[in-house]
Protein backbone atom coordinates (compact mmCIF):
# COMPACT_ATOMS: atom_id res chain seq x y z
CA UNK A 1 0.00 0.00 0.00
CA UNK A 2 1.11 3.28 -0.42
CA UNK A 3 0.99 6.10 2.28
CA UNK A 4 -2.60 7.41 1.32
CA UNK A 5 -3.95 4.03 0.95
CA UNK A 6 -3.10 2.87 3.91
CA UNK A 7 -4.92 5.96 5.44
CA UNK A 8 -7.88 5.55 3.85
CA UNK A 9 -8.17 1.81 4.81
CA UNK A 10 -7.50 2.96 8.42
CA UNK A 11 -10.58 5.61 8.79
CA UNK A 12 -12.70 2.85 6.87
CA UNK A 13 -11.91 0.44 10.16
CA UNK A 14 -9.85 -1.69 7.44
CA UNK A 15 -6.39 -3.25 8.64
CA UNK A 16 -4.00 -1.88 5.84
CA UNK A 17 -0.23 -3.19 5.91
CA UNK A 18 0.79 -1.23 8.82
CA UNK A 19 -0.87 1.03 10.88
CA UNK A 20 -0.45 4.53 9.54
CA UNK A 21 1.79 7.46 11.39
CA UNK A 22 1.50 11.06 11.80
CA UNK A 23 3.81 14.36 12.24
CA UNK A 24 3.15 17.92 12.18
CA UNK A 25 -0.64 17.72 12.31
CA UNK A 26 -2.35 20.06 14.73
CA UNK A 27 -1.37 18.20 17.96
CA UNK A 28 2.00 15.76 16.27
CA UNK A 29 4.58 19.12 16.30
CA UNK A 30 7.68 19.66 17.53
CA UNK A 31 8.20 22.34 20.13
CA UNK A 32 11.24 24.71 19.21
CA UNK A 33 13.85 23.46 21.24
CA UNK A 34 13.03 20.09 20.64
CA UNK A 35 12.97 20.22 16.74
CA UNK A 36 16.41 22.05 17.13
CA UNK A 37 17.73 19.26 19.55
CA UNK A 38 16.55 16.56 16.57
CA UNK A 39 17.63 17.96 13.72
CA UNK A 40 21.26 18.16 15.55
CA UNK A 41 20.87 14.16 16.55
CA UNK A 42 19.75 13.71 12.52
CA UNK A 43 22.72 15.58 11.15
CA UNK A 44 20.19 18.25 9.55
CA UNK A 45 21.48 21.43 8.66
CA UNK A 46 18.99 24.95 7.98
CA UNK A 47 15.63 25.02 9.29
CA UNK A 48 12.23 23.86 8.01
CA UNK A 49 9.47 26.22 6.93
CA UNK A 50 8.01 29.00 9.90
CA UNK A 51 4.73 28.33 9.59
CA UNK A 52 3.14 29.38 13.53
CA UNK A 53 5.53 32.46 14.17
CA UNK A 54 4.85 33.51 18.09
CA UNK A 55 3.77 29.63 18.84
CA UNK A 56 5.89 27.24 20.97
CA UNK A 57 5.97 25.13 17.98
CA UNK A 58 6.59 26.72 14.74
CA UNK A 59 7.96 25.16 12.12
CA UNK A 60 7.33 21.80 9.61
CA UNK A 61 9.73 19.91 8.27
CA UNK A 62 9.15 17.43 6.08
CA UNK A 63 12.55 16.01 6.16
CA UNK A 64 11.93 14.51 9.56
CA UNK A 65 8.90 13.03 7.66
CA UNK A 66 10.46 11.30 4.92
CA UNK A 67 13.02 10.05 7.51
CA UNK A 68 10.47 8.60 9.51
CA UNK A 69 8.19 7.28 6.27
CA UNK A 70 4.96 9.42 7.79
CA UNK A 71 1.97 9.01 5.78
CA UNK A 72 0.81 12.42 5.99
CA UNK A 73 1.06 16.12 4.43
CA UNK A 74 -0.71 18.62 6.63
CA UNK A 75 -1.51 22.07 5.45
CA UNK A 76 -1.12 25.24 7.57
CA UNK A 77 -3.16 28.35 6.53
CA UNK A 78 -1.01 30.94 5.58
CA UNK A 79 -0.58 34.85 7.19
CA UNK A 80 -3.14 37.67 6.53
CA UNK A 81 -1.13 40.17 4.06
CA UNK A 82 -3.14 43.46 5.67
CA UNK A 83 -2.37 42.32 9.02
CA UNK A 84 1.27 42.47 10.92
CA UNK A 85 1.39 41.68 14.75
CA UNK A 86 2.32 44.47 16.38
CA UNK A 87 4.22 45.14 20.34
CA UNK A 88 3.47 47.68 22.91
CA UNK A 89 5.54 49.69 24.80
CA UNK A 90 5.02 47.34 27.97
CA UNK A 91 6.59 44.26 25.57
CA UNK A 92 2.49 42.72 24.65
CA UNK A 93 2.24 41.76 21.22
CA UNK A 94 -1.22 41.82 20.04
CA UNK A 95 -2.14 39.41 17.22
CA UNK A 96 -5.14 39.99 15.01
CA UNK A 97 -7.78 39.38 17.70
CA UNK A 98 -6.52 42.02 19.49
CA UNK A 99 -4.90 39.08 21.81
CA UNK A 100 -1.70 40.48 23.46
CA UNK A 101 0.63 37.85 24.84
CA UNK A 102 3.82 37.88 26.09
CA UNK A 103 6.50 35.15 26.02
CA UNK A 104 7.48 33.10 28.90
CA UNK A 105 10.29 30.64 28.82
CA UNK A 106 9.49 29.19 25.40
CA UNK A 107 5.60 29.56 25.66
CA UNK A 108 3.50 32.85 24.95
CA UNK A 109 0.80 33.75 27.78
CA UNK A 110 -1.95 36.02 27.35
CA UNK A 111 -1.78 39.60 28.76
CA UNK A 112 -4.62 41.37 27.17
CA UNK A 113 -7.92 40.29 26.71
CA UNK A 114 -9.93 42.71 24.31
CA UNK A 115 -13.39 41.44 25.75
CA UNK A 116 -12.57 41.87 29.33
CA UNK A 117 -15.72 43.90 30.76
CA UNK A 118 -19.10 42.85 31.15
CA UNK A 119 -20.42 45.45 28.80
CA UNK A 120 -22.87 42.84 26.54
CA UNK A 121 -22.84 45.76 23.74
CA UNK A 122 -18.71 45.12 23.15
CA UNK A 123 -19.28 41.74 22.23
CA UNK A 124 -21.32 43.71 19.13
CA UNK A 125 -18.80 45.80 18.13
CA UNK A 126 -16.07 43.74 18.67
CA UNK A 127 -15.09 42.89 14.89
CA UNK A 128 -12.27 40.12 15.08
CA UNK A 129 -10.10 39.27 12.56
CA UNK A 130 -10.10 40.23 8.44
CA UNK A 131 -11.41 37.02 7.27
CA UNK A 132 -10.69 37.35 3.29
CA UNK A 133 -7.26 37.90 3.24
CA UNK A 134 -5.84 37.17 0.45
CA UNK A 135 -2.63 36.10 2.32
CA UNK A 136 -4.39 33.11 4.32
CA UNK A 137 -4.97 31.36 0.84
CA UNK A 138 -2.01 31.98 -1.46
CA UNK A 139 -0.71 29.63 -3.43
CA UNK A 140 -2.32 26.93 -1.22
CA UNK A 141 -4.52 25.21 -3.89
CA UNK A 142 -1.56 25.04 -6.18
CA UNK A 143 0.69 23.34 -3.24
CA UNK A 144 -2.11 21.10 -2.44
CA UNK A 145 -2.99 20.05 -6.15
CA UNK A 146 0.43 19.40 -6.15
CA UNK A 147 0.90 17.07 -3.46
CA UNK A 148 -2.42 15.17 -4.31
CA UNK A 149 -1.41 14.71 -7.55
CA UNK A 150 2.35 14.08 -7.71
CA UNK A 151 3.07 12.25 -4.21
CA UNK A 152 0.94 9.63 -2.31
CA UNK A 153 0.77 11.70 0.64
CA UNK A 154 -2.67 12.13 2.72
CA UNK A 155 -3.63 15.13 2.95
CA UNK A 156 -5.62 17.10 5.74
CA UNK A 157 -6.19 20.10 7.05
CA UNK A 158 -5.05 21.78 10.58
CA UNK A 159 -6.22 24.02 12.37
CA UNK A 160 -6.39 27.69 10.88
CA UNK A 161 -6.56 28.76 14.72
CA UNK A 162 -4.88 27.41 17.70
CA UNK A 163 -7.64 26.23 19.52
CA UNK A 164 -11.40 26.40 19.16
CA UNK A 165 -14.80 27.93 20.73
CA UNK A 166 -13.44 27.65 24.32
CA UNK A 167 -10.51 28.45 23.97
CA UNK A 168 -11.31 31.30 22.03
CA UNK A 169 -13.78 32.70 24.38
CA UNK A 170 -10.73 32.59 27.28
CA UNK A 171 -8.65 34.47 24.89
CA UNK A 172 -10.92 37.00 24.21
CA UNK A 173 -12.38 37.16 27.73
CA UNK A 174 -10.47 35.37 30.32
CA UNK A 175 -10.48 32.30 32.03
CA UNK A 176 -11.89 33.16 35.20
CA UNK A 177 -14.74 35.17 33.26
CA UNK A 178 -15.14 31.95 30.85
CA UNK A 179 -16.23 29.79 34.31
CA UNK A 180 -18.09 32.64 35.73
CA UNK A 181 -19.35 33.28 32.64
CA UNK A 182 -21.30 30.22 32.12
CA UNK A 183 -23.12 30.73 35.95
CA UNK A 184 -23.21 34.26 36.65
CA UNK A 185 -24.12 35.35 33.08
CA UNK A 186 -25.29 33.45 31.02
CA UNK A 187 -26.89 35.67 28.63
CA UNK A 188 -23.41 37.74 28.08
CA UNK A 189 -21.92 33.48 27.46
CA UNK A 190 -24.15 32.31 24.75
CA UNK A 191 -24.10 35.52 22.80
CA UNK A 192 -20.20 35.90 23.03
CA UNK A 193 -20.13 32.34 21.92
CA UNK A 194 -22.48 33.17 19.24
CA UNK A 195 -20.36 35.74 18.10
CA UNK A 196 -16.92 33.83 18.31
CA UNK A 197 -19.16 30.45 16.60
CA UNK A 198 -19.65 32.79 13.90
CA UNK A 199 -16.25 34.15 13.27
CA UNK A 200 -14.58 30.70 13.52
CA UNK A 201 -17.31 29.12 10.61
CA UNK A 202 -16.27 31.71 8.34
CA UNK A 203 -12.24 31.47 8.72
CA UNK A 204 -12.66 27.76 8.03
CA UNK A 205 -14.90 28.11 5.00
CA UNK A 206 -12.62 30.18 4.08
CA UNK A 207 -9.10 28.43 3.90
CA UNK A 208 -11.31 24.88 2.98
CA UNK A 209 -12.79 26.51 0.03
CA UNK A 210 -9.50 26.22 -2.76
CA UNK A 211 -8.72 22.59 -1.23
CA UNK A 212 -11.25 20.90 0.47
CA UNK A 213 -11.59 18.48 -2.49
CA UNK A 214 -7.97 17.29 -1.91
CA UNK A 215 -8.61 16.52 2.27
CA UNK A 216 -9.10 13.22 3.63
CA UNK A 217 -9.87 15.11 6.91
CA UNK A 218 -10.21 18.81 8.22
CA UNK A 219 -8.85 18.84 12.40
CA UNK A 220 -10.11 21.31 15.41
CA UNK A 221 -8.14 21.41 18.55
CA UNK A 222 -10.05 22.26 21.74
CA UNK A 223 -8.97 20.69 25.40
CA UNK A 224 -11.90 19.63 27.52
CA UNK A 225 -9.89 17.34 29.59
CA UNK A 226 -8.04 17.48 32.97
CA UNK A 227 -5.88 15.07 34.62
CA UNK A 228 -8.56 13.28 35.93
CA UNK A 229 -11.94 15.00 35.03
CA UNK A 230 -13.73 16.84 31.53
CA UNK A 231 -12.96 20.68 32.44
CA UNK A 232 -17.11 21.46 32.25
CA UNK A 233 -19.20 19.18 33.55
CA UNK A 234 -21.65 17.06 30.59
CA UNK A 235 -24.55 19.61 31.48
CA UNK A 236 -22.54 22.68 30.64
CA UNK A 237 -20.72 21.54 27.62
CA UNK A 238 -24.41 20.41 26.42
CA UNK A 239 -25.86 23.42 27.31
CA UNK A 240 -23.54 26.41 25.73
CA UNK A 241 -20.92 24.42 23.67
CA UNK A 242 -22.51 21.23 22.32
CA UNK A 243 -24.75 23.00 19.57
CA UNK A 244 -22.42 25.74 18.61
CA UNK A 245 -19.78 22.95 17.76
CA UNK A 246 -21.63 20.86 15.92
CA UNK A 247 -23.16 24.03 14.04
CA UNK A 248 -19.28 24.47 12.42
CA UNK A 249 -19.07 20.80 12.02
CA UNK A 250 -22.25 20.63 9.85
CA UNK A 251 -20.74 23.92 7.69
CA UNK A 252 -17.40 22.48 7.14
CA UNK A 253 -19.37 19.40 5.92
CA UNK A 254 -21.33 20.84 3.70
CA UNK A 255 -18.01 22.77 2.50
CA UNK A 256 -16.05 19.52 2.60
CA UNK A 257 -18.89 16.54 2.42
CA UNK A 258 -15.89 13.79 1.68
CA UNK A 259 -13.65 14.87 4.42
CA UNK A 260 -13.71 13.58 8.31
CA UNK A 261 -14.09 15.78 11.22
CA UNK A 262 -10.88 15.71 13.27
CA UNK A 263 -11.04 16.79 17.35
CA UNK A 264 -8.30 17.07 19.41
CA UNK A 265 -8.87 17.15 22.88
CA UNK A 266 -6.48 16.31 25.88
CA UNK A 267 -6.96 14.69 29.47
CA UNK A 268 -9.96 12.82 30.35
CA UNK A 269 -12.76 13.08 28.11
CA UNK A 270 -14.58 9.63 28.18
CA UNK A 271 -17.45 11.32 29.32
CA UNK A 272 -18.41 13.69 26.57
CA UNK A 273 -17.14 10.92 23.52
CA UNK A 274 -20.76 10.20 22.66
CA UNK A 275 -21.51 13.92 22.84
CA UNK A 276 -18.83 14.17 20.61
CA UNK A 277 -20.16 11.49 18.36
CA UNK A 278 -23.21 12.69 18.33
CA UNK A 279 -21.59 15.98 17.58
CA UNK A 280 -19.87 14.58 13.94
CA UNK A 281 -16.13 13.89 15.32
CA UNK A 282 -14.97 11.10 13.49
CA UNK A 283 -11.55 11.06 14.52
CA UNK A 284 -10.45 11.72 17.54
CA UNK A 285 -6.76 12.71 19.10
CA UNK A 286 -4.82 12.57 21.59
CA UNK A 287 -6.01 10.30 24.32
CA UNK A 288 -3.80 10.46 26.71
CA UNK A 289 -3.49 7.30 28.25
CA UNK A 290 -2.69 8.39 31.57
CA UNK A 291 -5.36 10.69 31.88
CA UNK A 292 -8.74 8.82 33.89
CA UNK A 293 -10.95 6.80 31.98
CA UNK A 294 -8.70 6.57 28.89
CA UNK A 295 -7.32 2.98 28.07
CA UNK A 296 -6.70 2.72 24.79
CA UNK A 297 -8.74 -1.23 24.93
CA UNK A 298 -11.93 0.15 26.66
CA UNK A 299 -12.14 2.77 24.02
CA UNK A 300 -11.73 0.85 21.24
CA UNK A 301 -14.05 -1.39 22.25
CA UNK A 302 -16.66 1.43 23.44
CA UNK A 303 -16.30 3.89 20.71
CA UNK A 304 -14.32 1.65 17.75
CA UNK A 305 -17.12 1.31 15.39
CA UNK A 306 -17.55 5.26 15.61
CA UNK A 307 -14.40 6.99 15.83
CA UNK A 308 -10.74 6.51 14.07
CA UNK A 309 -8.08 6.92 16.96
CA UNK A 310 -5.46 9.24 16.29
CA UNK A 311 -1.85 9.85 18.56
CA UNK A 312 -2.16 7.92 22.09
CA UNK A 313 1.77 7.34 22.85
CA UNK A 314 2.02 8.82 26.30
CA UNK A 315 4.09 12.57 26.27
CA UNK A 316 3.78 12.22 30.58
CA UNK A 317 6.04 9.54 30.92
CA UNK A 318 6.73 6.86 28.37
CA UNK A 319 8.55 9.45 25.64
CA UNK A 320 10.57 11.27 28.73
CA UNK A 321 11.72 8.11 29.60
CA UNK A 322 13.69 5.43 28.50
CA UNK A 323 13.55 4.22 24.92
CA UNK A 324 12.09 0.74 26.19
CA UNK A 325 9.47 2.78 27.84
CA UNK A 326 8.82 4.45 24.72
CA UNK A 327 8.53 1.13 22.74
CA UNK A 328 5.98 -0.60 25.13
CA UNK A 329 3.73 1.83 25.31
CA UNK A 330 3.85 2.38 21.46
CA UNK A 331 3.32 -1.16 21.07
CA UNK A 332 0.34 -0.79 23.66
CA UNK A 333 -1.46 1.66 22.32
CA UNK A 334 -1.13 -0.17 19.03
CA UNK A 335 -2.48 -3.05 20.60
CA UNK A 336 -5.16 -1.44 22.32
CA UNK A 337 -6.34 0.54 18.83
CA UNK A 338 -4.96 -0.90 16.09
CA UNK A 339 -7.49 -3.86 15.71
CA UNK A 340 -9.60 -3.49 12.72
CA UNK A 341 -7.73 -0.88 11.94
CA UNK A 342 -9.09 2.83 13.01
CA UNK A 343 -6.00 4.20 14.23
CA UNK A 344 -3.29 6.39 13.25
CA UNK A 345 -0.13 5.99 15.57
CA UNK A 346 1.55 9.15 17.11
CA UNK A 347 2.39 11.30 20.59
CA UNK A 348 -0.36 11.89 22.58
CA UNK A 349 0.63 15.74 22.44
CA UNK A 350 3.04 18.02 21.04
CA UNK A 351 6.71 16.49 21.50
CA UNK A 352 8.41 18.56 24.40
CA UNK A 353 12.03 19.51 24.84
CA UNK A 354 12.15 16.49 27.64
CA UNK A 355 11.91 13.71 24.57
CA UNK A 356 15.05 12.52 24.08
CA UNK A 357 15.51 12.73 20.05
CA UNK A 358 16.27 8.49 20.58
CA UNK A 359 12.70 8.52 22.22
CA UNK A 360 11.36 9.80 19.11
CA UNK A 361 12.67 7.73 16.33
CA UNK A 362 11.76 4.47 18.94
CA UNK A 363 8.27 5.75 18.65
CA UNK A 364 8.30 5.47 14.73
CA UNK A 365 10.36 2.73 14.24
CA UNK A 366 8.34 0.86 16.55
CA UNK A 367 5.26 1.71 14.92
CA UNK A 368 6.42 0.60 11.71
CA UNK A 369 7.81 -2.73 13.09
CA UNK A 370 5.49 -3.84 15.66
CA UNK A 371 2.30 -2.03 13.82
CA UNK A 372 2.32 -4.31 10.64
CA UNK A 373 -1.00 -6.17 9.97
CA UNK A 374 -1.68 -8.91 11.39
CA UNK A 375 -0.77 -7.41 14.87
CA UNK A 376 0.86 -9.56 17.29
CA UNK A 377 -0.25 -9.58 20.80
CA UNK A 378 1.68 -7.23 22.96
Amino acid sequence: MNHRERVIAAINHIEPDRVPIDLWGSDTRLVNDFYFKLLKYLKLEGLGDKVRPGKSAEYVDYRISDIIDSDFRHVVIGKPKNFAAYTDENGIRYDEWGIGYKMKGAYPFIFHHPIADNDISSIKKYKGPFIEDPGRTEGLEAKVKDWYENTDYCITSTGPISGFIMEFYQYLRGTENFFTDLYLNVEFAHKLIEKITEIITKLYLFFLKPIAKYLTWVEFESDFGMQDRPFLSKEIFKKFLKTPMKSVFDEVKKAAPDCRIYLHSCGSIKELIPDFIDMGVEVLSSLQPLASHMDSFELKKEFGRDLVFHGGVDIQKALCGTVEDTIEDTKRAISGYGPGGGYICGPSNHFQVDVAPENFMALYETAIKFGKYPLLKK
